[in-house]
Order: structure tokens, then C-alpha cells, then sequence
């Protein structure tokens, strides 16, 4: 039977003893007697000043749930039921127990490795076993990062290889997943974290724009840690983790996306074994989603251009950048972000020439974040070929006419704004870039001060989703997009008419 009830994920022993306690207007020295124990030992554990010993954790968490559980009447039983979010009609006493126990060894074993003790099998009585199983899977994703947290102290270095099917997880599952770099982040952004991401990807699925805008934030945040994507036929059913010479994770699902149990191990045969396993899979098996291509590389090897005579442009421009640009204000920020760099000077000039003759004038989608617009309009900040540069107003003003003008003149070259997120969940999050041609796909990573590249999408699967992903956005997200061309000049026109009555009057 599931135990279900309420995920205590930061949880520690002591805090859940205390409030098991308040719950059953019980009192420490009332537990202490029921397990033999000085009171000052019950008041250690809720202050987590101390813990109990890995030999009597077991009996520990057996007596206090049945002295739980014998303490339910009338008046405690329903609040008890209704703070563990448990059903009456399900719960039975013993059910109780066993969730209560469970729940104990669980936070026991969280407050330890908070505590760096290494508690996994004595916790849970597996001497002779190199595994853990857990039917509750609340905790894995609390012992994923906190192993890789502690090894990463210990040694200078994370390498992990995860395989999932990401399009067939459950949305917190898949939130976890995509959280996981940002936590890798957060310890120390360096070179020495490399991520592996072994993904199948399904185009028929029913959530194809929060799934693939999930992908694409993965690929584009946070450029300073390596993080591969591969596309390869991974076990839809499972989740499967490894940090190299420290720990083993998988996961296992039923059909309806619960997952049923997780098992982890931390013996350097298994761990080897299927860190070793995975890496062959990815070597023979897995197609590299993205190449990454500088800045300076895209322009003098010609990829830029390549991009643009593509037919069928499709931009989804999350973040203002050299495009939709006046020839002379092109140039003129190309040697802002370039300086005197002759070479790079000379293909700029062709690239722009390119687009005000080509691209401009040729059947363009565009979708433009309404957001993003305002920004670049108050701050100037914009991206020349994906590289962080800020404009004086007279030059952004200059740059939004032009693409009014456009807007006023053109039959040919399309201009909407995206007004709101697609997917709620991703509202803090940088807004996704998108740049598709009939050759070419690609978008950019966020920058960083020493990762600025872009994206070349490389693996056929993923080509046709993304451009599904823009067909969906573009003519089914009518709650989102405004696609009438006088609103869009409208709304482009008073945002630059109000920059520059502020910038008039602070300037």
C-alpha cells in the first residue's frame, strides 16, 4: 500500500517528534518513559543538538509511533488526520503506524546527512544489503542533491549522468529535474561540474509547450556549469541518476506517472558499474542535442548568414538582439561589441546587408515578448549576437522606429507580441529564444561574463518539436499572443513615447 500523506521534505527528526507531541497533547517526559529514555535526550533530538544512535533508530521509531498512535482520541485523532493530510476513510490505526514510523526514519535520516553522517543502512537494518529502498520517494530528490552537495565539498568535483524520459514524467518530477542545475549553481560555478542528460523526447505528447520550453530553459540558464542534453531511447518508467565514485539513484514509475519506489546505493562496484553503463549509452546511442558555437565563430565561419537564407524564419525573440535593426545603427553597435576587429567589421557589414535586403523583406514570423520590449526600451540592455551591450536612448529609439516602419510597410514580414508567460510555472525564468529556418535551428544561453554562446540544434527529433512548439504558439495561444498589426503598433509606439517623456525628463 502507498503511504501517501503529506511530503515532509525539510522536515527534521526533532521537528516532527515536536509536533507528533502537540498534535496528541502529549509531553516529552511522557515519551521519554514509553522509550526508557532521559527526558534531556527528548529535548536534544527536538533542538537536533543531538540524535539517536544509529543502532536504536529502528526501535526508536516503532515505540514512538505505537505511543502515537495510542494516544489518538476524539478530540485529536480528525486534526491529526487533517495536518498529515491523511483520509479517515483509508487510515486505519496500523496504517497510522506504519506511516508515522516511516515518516520518522525518513526525517532521521534527512537531519542526518544534514549532519554529514553517513546513517543509510543502519537506519533502515540493510547491513548485508548495498541498497536503500524507500516506498515513500518524498526523499530523493532531497538525497540527489545532497549527496552531490557533500561529495562536491569533499572533492572539487561533480560528474553526473542522469537518464529520463523528461516528456513522460509527472510535472514535479519534471520540476525537480530542471531545478537540478540552478542547485549545482548555487554551490560554486566552476568548470569542475560537468551534467550528462540522457532524455527521450515524445513529439506527440499532450503538453509539448511546457515540455520543450522546459528543455530549451535547461540548455540556455546558467552556461558556466557543462550541461549536455542527449536524445536517446531511454526507459520511459525510470529515473536513473549517477554521481561518479559517490552514489547510484534510480526511480521506478507506474503507468499513470506515480512513481513507486526509489533505490539508492553508495558500493563502488554498482556505483561504477552503471556510471560505466550510461557512459556507453551515451557514447553509442546518444545524439548531442545543441553544439555550441561562439559568438565570433557564428559570424566568421558563416553560420549566421547560412541561418538567414534559410526559407521559413520563424523567430520567437525572448531577448532583444540584432535584429529588426537600421543598417547604420547595425554597424554602429557591431563596433560596440566588436571594437576594431576588421575581420569580424567586414562580415558584420555582409550579415547586415543580408538582412535589410533579403530578410527583412521576405515572409517573417515573429513573435516578440511585450516584457522584453519594455525593458530594452527603459534600459537599453540588448544582446549584439547574443553579447551584452547597452544603448543610449536615441539609439534604441532609432531601432524601435525602424521596427514600426516595418511593421507600417511590410505585407510580408508578420510581428506579434506575447503578453503573458505561456507556461505560468516559468514566470520568473528567462523567457525562451528561438531562431528557425528551413536549414537551420538555434537559440542563445542566457550570457554569463564568460559563456555567451549559441545553441545549433542538431538532432532531428528535437528540430521537428521545436518547430511544432512554434506552430502552437503562433496560431493556437490566442489568450497570449496579440496578433492584430494596428494593437502591435499601438502598444510598440506608446512604450517608446513613454521611455522618452522619462528619459526627457531625467536626462
Amino acid at each position: 500500500m502507498e503511504i501517501g500523506g503529506k511530503i515532509l521534505n525539510n522536515t527534521t527528526f526533532g521537528q516532527l517528534i515536536e509536533k507528533l507531541l502537540y498534535l496528541t497533547n502529549q509531553k516529552k517526559g511522557t515519551l521519554a518513559k514509553e522509550l526508557g529514555y532521559d527526558i534531556s535526550y527528548i529535548s536534544k533530538w527536538i533542538n537536533t543538538k543531538n540524535l539517536p544512535s544509529q543502532k536504536n533508530i529502528n526501535q526508536v521509531c516503532k515505540v514512538t509511533a505505537q505511543f502515537i498512535v495510542r494516544s489518538l482520541n476524539d478530540g485529536t485523532r480528525q486534526e491529526f488526520l487533517d495536518y498529515f493530510e491523511l483520509n479517515d476513510d483509508i487510515y486505519n490505526d496500523e496504517d497510522i503506524k506504519r506511516y508515522i514510523e516511516r515518516g520518522l526514519k525518513e526525517s532521521y535520516t534527512v537531519t542526518a546527512e544534514m549532519k554529514n553522517m553517513s546513517i543509510y543502512r543502519d537506519t533502515y537494518s540493510e547491513e548485508h544489503s548495498n541498497s536503500v529502498t524507500h516506498i515513500n520517494p518524498s526523499l530523493r530528490k532531497a538525497y540527489l542533491n545532497n549527496d552531490a552537495e557533500v561529495f562536491f565539498k569533499k572533492n572539487g568535483k561533480l560528474d553526473i549522468i542522469i537518464s529520463a524520459n523528461l516528456y513522460n514524467l509527472n510535472k514535479d518530477d519534471k520540476k525537480a529535474i530542471s531545478l537540478m542545475k540552478k542547485t549545482f549553481h548555487n554551490m560554486e560555478p566552476n568548470k569542475a561540474i560537468r551534467i550528462r542528460f540522457l532524455m527521450g523526447f515524445d513529439r506527440n505528447s499532450k503538453d509539448i509547450i511546457y515540455n520543450t520550453i522546459l528543455v530549451i530553459n535547461m540548455a540556455t540558464t546558467y552556461p558556466d556549469i557543462d550541461f549536455k542534453v542527449y536524445n536517446c531511447e531511454v526507459d520511459p518508467n525510470a529515473i536513473i541518476s549517477v554521481i561518479k565514485d559517490n552514489t547510484f539513484h534510480s526511480a521506478v514509475f507506474a503507468k499513470d506517472k506515480r512513481c513507486l519506489f526509489t533505490t539508492m546505493s553508495k558500493e563502488k562496484n554498482v556505483v561504477d558499474e552503471m556510471y560505466y553503463s550510461l557512459s556507453d549509452m551515451l557514447r553509442n546511442q546518444g545524439v548531442k542535442v545543441f553544439e555550441e558555437i561562439e559568438p565570433l565563430k557564428m559570424i566568421k565561419n558563416q553560420k549566421y548568414i547560412q541561418y538567414t537564407m534559410g526559407s521559413d524564419l520563424r523567430w520567437l525573440i525572448g531577448s532583444i538582439n540584432e535584429l529588426l535593426m537600421p543598417e547604420d545603427l547595425f554597424m554602429e553597435i557591431g563596433k560596440m561589441a566588436f571594437g576594431d576587429n576588421l575581420e569580424i567589421m567586414d562580415e558584420l557589414q555582409k550579415i547586415n546587408l543580408f538582412l535589410q535586403n533579403v530578410t527583412y523583406t521576405s515572409n517573417l514570423k515573429i513573435l516578440i515578448y511585450e516584457s522584453e520590449l519594455k525593458r530594452y526600451i527603459s534600459t537599453g540592455e540588448l544582446r549584439f549576437f547574443n553579447i551584452p551591450v547597452t544603448l543610449s536612448f536615441k539609439q534604441r529609439e532609432r531601432h524601435i522606429e525602424y521596427i514600426e516602419n516595418i511593421l507600417k510597410e511590410s505585407d510580408k514580414v508578420d510581428i506579434r507580441l506575447v503578453e503573458d508567460d505561456f507556461v505560468e510555472e516559468f514566470s520568473h525564468n528567462v523567457n525562451p529564444s528561438l531562431y528557425l529556418s528551413r536549414n537551420i535551428k538555434m537559440t542563445t544561453v542566457h550570457p554569463s561574463e564568460e559563456v555567451n554562446n549559441y545553441l545549433i540544434i542538431r538532432d532531428n527529433e528535437f528540430e521537428d518539436i521545436c518547430s511544432n512548439l512554434f506552430d502552437l504558439l503562433w496560431s493556437k495561444k490566442e489568450d497570449v499572443v496579440i496578433k492584430e498589426k494596428e494593437e502591435v503598433i499601438n502598444r510598440i509606439s506608446k512604450s517608446r513615447i513613454y521611455a522618452k517623456l522619462i528619459n526627457e525628463k531625467f536626462n
